[in-house]
């Protein structure tokens, strides 16, 4: 570790940016992330990542080019946030909702209700669909497992699908839970999470959604009024049980706490639990207020860093991993890749494998068909495989699946994309 700043030319000659391959600037500061960039491109780093949260900086280039900025992708954690916030809101019986293989492949997870009909049942004796299979198991415990066909759904159990992705239609029947179309949408605080996710759904052409946004701060109030077309704001303080119950926040369907404070998005959630609201979504910034939310039954705390992580994670891993996330707070880490021929599991069936137990592989894109593959499939060079991994085994996907011929990532990734997407 080298304590200075990371925008010193000085600095970076210190850490050996000259035989760097990747520089990852995610300071608090946009400007010395993207400075720091800048540098690293004149000193020939392959690949810049900078954490840009002022979409100023993000949305448009008359003044300055990315090319002349020297930054290859750009990392916003709030719109990540905001992004992951809409996709769950859009999903409304389900949580933890994950698309792979180009949207072709959906996960999502459900709380198994009492009345379920999967309940007390092993999972190779469920009457699942063809196009779907369950890839892990979250026990009320907290206990989180990769499952074999053994295992027993047990009562509030939350299971992980897996499948083509129109499966939560195919599933509601054994979750006993129909299909619920969130409309009216609560949202705490008006920083960058809120108001971006304000946007997100106003821009939704598939569900016209009536938002209601609070903030406390007035000046934050009247710029969110003049920015937001259809969302009702409201100035208030979200903890004020007299206030959320005389505008009638306790009719929404949803409610999101993303105040910037952990503490005050924590009580605000008792507070619309007291209130009958079942789906409640809560930024988390401190990683230790986990385990609290676990306690209070909170089922969807959302973590910018987290989702970040995962995005920088993935240009670190070897090259034919395609995308990564992970789910449950982190508990276990989900692998879009290409099988190679280097790769020592291609051409092998998966009986053949010898996996160890935690690591499942749920789904396989080949051709564009989409396969949920049994013991005697076999796994074939260009295939797109979706690898579940529990977290004491985690580290061995790269052992079983990546190529065995060491692959630069960085390059590659600049080879493919010619133009970086924004993350």
């Amino acid at each position: 570790g080298i304590v200075d700043n990371g925008a010193s030319p000085a600095a970076l000659g210190r850490a050996g940016i000259k035989k760097t391959e990747i520089l990852i600037a995610v300071t608090e500061i946009d400007e010395v992330n993207m400075i720091s960039c800048m540098i690293a491109k004149k000193m020939g780093v392959p690949i810049t990542v900078a954490r840009v949260r002022n979409v100023e900086y993000t949305e448009s280039f008359q003044a300055i080019s990315r090319d002349q900025l020297g930054i290859d992708i750009f990392i916003n954690p709030e719109r990540v946030a905001a992004l992951e916030m809409a996709k769950i809101i859009r999903t409304p019986n389900v949580f933890d909702t994950e698309y792979f293989a180009n949207g072709k492949i959906k996960m999502a997870a459900a709380l198994v209700d009492k009345d379920s009909k999967i309940l007390n049942k092993a999972l190779k004796n469920l009457p699942l669909p063809d196009d779907c299979v369950i890839v892990a198991i979250e026990r009320a415990t907290g206990e989180f497992i990769v499952p074999n066909g053994e295992d027993i759904i047990k009562p509030h159990d939350r299971v992980f699908f897996m499948g083509k992705a129109g499966l939560i239609s195919e599933i509601s029947w054994l979750l006993q839970k129909k299909e619920k179309t969130a409309e009216k949408i609560t949202i705490f605080g008006g920083g960058r999470i809120g108001f971006q996710l304000a946007e997100i759904l106003e821009n939704d052409k598939k569900t016209d959604f009536n938002i209601k946004l609070i903030e406390q701060n007035q000046e934050c109030c009247i710029e969110l009024a003049n920015k937001l077309q259809r969302t009702l704001v409201l100035q208030g303080d979200a903890t004020d049980f007299l206030f959320l119950k005389e505008e009638g926040i306790g009719n929404s369907d949803v409610v999101v706490a993303a105040t910037g404070d952990d503490r005050t998005n924590i009580l605000a959630a008792v507070l619309a639990q007291q209130m009958g609201i079942e789906k409640i979504l809560c930024e988390i910034i401190n990683q230790y207020y986990y385990p609290i939310f676990h306690a209070l039954n909170i089922e969807h705390p959302i973590s910018s860093q987290l989702l970040t992580a995962a995005q920088i994670v993935k240009l670190v891993r070897k090259g034919n991993i395609i995308s990564m996330s992970f789910a449950k707070n982190g508990k276990a880490e989900i692998s879009e890749l290409v099988i190679t021929d280097k790769s020592r599991v291609a051409h092998k069936k998966l009986v053949q494998i010898n996996l160890p137990k935690g690591i499942l592989v749920g789904a396989i894109l080949r051709d564009e068909e989409v396969i949920l593959p049994g013991g005697n499939d076999i796994l074939l060079p260009g295939d797109r495989v979706i690898i579940i991994a529990a977290p004491e085994v985690k580290q061995s996907v790269d052992k079983f699946f990546a190529s065995t011929e060491k692959v630069n990532v960085l390059s590659k990734a600049l080879n493919n994309n010619s133009k970086m997407n924004n993350v």
